[in-house]
């Protein structure tokens, strides 16, 4: 699955990523909110992502866009993929000649994500009241989420996304175990390069339903399914340090200090 995720393939996806925030600044006058795989990269700059997962302010925001940028720019385009309301996708070619299939994820922060399988909700509107800048390139400046709610995110990612491969026809499990393989590893370079305020990591969590340590537990299992041997391990013993062993709160031990 590492090959689903090469530098042949991310490294087109993140030239189309500058390109639409280049364009979003100059046409909308501020900037795009970056979420999923590539806000991770942001933080652990390791694998990056072969999708584009945006939120956009509204819904008359996000549609100005669909119509101006994605489909003047030959994308096509699907409906209610995974966590998002829109799927954009086009191909480009890379400089050694393969055929790169690029992915936009769209959505508005009037929605929310309903994890699968469970009553679950997480809204995306917590994704504009945590946020802060980063810049993917010169004249590239966006918004990214904090790790803290982007790691909420990826919890209910491995749950929901376990979820869709148990119960998903044969011809998308392979995509639903990409996507459980990436989370994982995007969850561990949150570990290994973040600072993380614990308060702030609990209160979302706590807010979204997820404090519960049986569904910790059961998220913790997923993700280290996704690995083998020693990273099986380090995947663990990162997850019980960040969120600890007994019930959650706000000062769960092994967290680190407040960044802010």
């Amino acid at each position: 699955m590492e090959a689903d995720y090469s530098a042949e393939i991310t490294g087109e996806t993140r030239k189309e990523l500058v390109e639409f925030i280049r364009w979003y600044n100059h046409v909308q006058g501020h900037d795009p909110l970056i979420v999923g795989g590539w806000a991770a990269w942001a933080y652990h700059h390791g694998l990056g992502s072969k999708d584009i997962d945006v939120v956009f302010p509204g819904a008359a925001s996000k549609q100005m866009t669909l119509t101006a940028y994605f489909k003047s720019n030959g994308y096509s385009e699907s409906r209610n993929v995974d966590f998002f309301d829109f799927e954009f996708s086009k191909t480009r070619v890379a400089s050694d000649g393969r055929k790169v299939k690029i992915i936009v994820d769209a959505v508005s922060m009037d929605r929310n994500v309903q994890v699968s399988g469970t009553e679950l909700i997480i809204p995306w509107a917590l994704a504009e009241k945590h946020k802060q800048r980063f810049s993917f390139a010169p004249g590239a400046e966006t918004y990214i989420i904090v790790p803290e709610l982007l790691l909420v995110y990826k919890v209910g990612a491995l749950i929901g996304r376990n979820h869709y491969l148990r119960t998903a026809d044969v011809s998308r499990q392979s995509h639903y175990q990409s996507k459980l393989w990436k989370d994982a590893r995007d969850v561990l370079g949150l570990f290994e390069n973040c600072v993380f305020d614990s308060k702030l990591l609990f209160r979302l969590l706590s807010s979204c339903g997820l404090s519960d340590r049986q569904l910790l537990d059961a998220a913790a299992a997923i993700g280290e399914q996704q690995f083998k041997d020693e990273q099986k391990g380090l995947f663990g013993e990162k997850w019980r340090y960040v969120f600890g062993n007994g019930p959650v709160s706000t000062s769960t031990p092994g967290v680190r200090n407040p960044r802010y």
